[in-house]
């Protein structure tokens, strides 16, 4: 979880270079509905990993207010280009979470869903996160630990 939300700071950058809205609506349930295919060939439920991606974009989208209101003049891109969302942003996020839909599946498996809390808190409070976007993240992990169990 630490590992997506590290990339939201330049999310943010971007969105806010291109005056675009932190919530995307129909870009979310296209993330939701592809994640949900992923796991349906994981043999994950796909309530699940609703539940639990639903959880991370809303840490990310809350990140992502916290990165804009703290940086409230737009990066100027002749001194700081800013990252390609398809080509750089779009992959690697693609690539985290299936590490994380791997994750997912053996915390479901393992019966250590109460520990894996535990330490997924630690260690987004460690990274520095504050409480409003540790909160759904960890929230999401709860529930994608516990639908359709």
């Amino acid at each position: 979880m630490a590992d997506r939300l590290s990339w939201m700071d330049e999310v943010a950058r971007v969105k806010q270079a291109r005056s675009l809205p932190i919530n995307d609506p129909k870009r979310e349930a296209e993330l939701l509905d592809a994640m949900e295919q992923r796991a349906l060939a994981m043999d994950l439920p796909a309530s699940a990993v609703r539940a639990f991606f639903t959880g991370q974009m809303n840490a990310a989208k809350q990140l992502q207010l916290e990165w804009i209101a703290s940086h409230t003049s737009p990066p100027s891109s002749a001194t700081e280009p800013l990252p390609d969302l398809a080509k750089t942003i779009r992959p690697a996020l693609d690539e985290i979470g299936t590490r994380m839909l791997e994750a997912l599946k053996k915390a479901r498996t393992s019966n250590t869903g109460g520990s894996i809390i535990v330490q997924a808190r630690q260690a987004l409070t460690l990274a520095g996160y504050s409480e409003s976007i540790v909160a759904p993240a960890i929230a999401g992990l709860e529930a994608g630990l516990k639908v359709d169990r």
